[in-house]
């Protein structure tokens, strides 16, 4: 199905509050946001991804969940040094 022209795809997330899921999300939203390079270096990494499996989604997640594990310790580290906590319209 093609999509309307001018429109743009839409990928939703839901989360249950309180759940480790959510705050998975949340901070590492949150750290890419606080960590330029960080960001700069996931979008090479989804992008380059991409590109070696444009058709091949287990093949892109072979390359971007190992990555995402890092990502998620680093910002953990993060947390602890500068107090985060998800905004309060999340908790």
């Amino acid at each position: 199905m093609r999509k309307p022209e001018g429109s743009r795809r839409a990928h939703i997330h839901i989360r249950e509050r309180g759940r480790f899921n959510q705050r998975y999300a949340l901070l590492f939203r949150d750290y890419l946001r606080a960590s330029e390079e960080v960001r700069a270096a996931y979008e090479v990494l989804k992008r380059r991804a991409a590109q070696l499996f444009p058709d091949d989604i287990d093949g892109y997640l072979s390359v971007k969940d190992p990555v995402l594990h890092i990502v998620y310790a680093a910002a953990s580290l993060w947390a602890d040094k500068v107090g985060w906590v998800p905004d309060e319209e999340y908790v």
